[in-house]
């Protein structure tokens, strides 16, 4: 298998030498991954620990954020406008 074909969970448990179900706990939030497992599964995806998680782009400063937003928005469609407009509103409630 080349590097570029995703792994199936059980592939991906073999490799960080789980056991069976593993994976599908981690995915379903039955299982919380210890600091260490999240750094295995990244390793073993060939990725980092921030990708598991989205997380680029979150130590940016207001400027760059502001940037990155405003680019992303431009490329959008007005369907895809309204549903991000959406989400700000639910994230912004108190």
């Amino acid at each position: 298998m080349s590097s570029s074909e995703p792994l199936s969970p059980h592939e991906l448990e073999d490799k960080i030498g789980s056991g069976p179900q593993y994976i599908s706990h981690l995915e379903t939030g039955r299982s919380k991954p210890g600091f260490d497992n999240i750094f295995e599964v990244a390793e073993a995806l060939d990725s980092s620990a921030s990708d598991l998680f989205f997380l680029e782009g979150l130590d940016d400063r207001k400027e760059i954020l502001q940037r990155r937003i405003h680019d992303l928005l431009g490329s959008c469609d007005e369907r895809q406008l309204r549903k991000i407009y959406r989400l700000i509103l639910v994230a912004l409630e108190k």
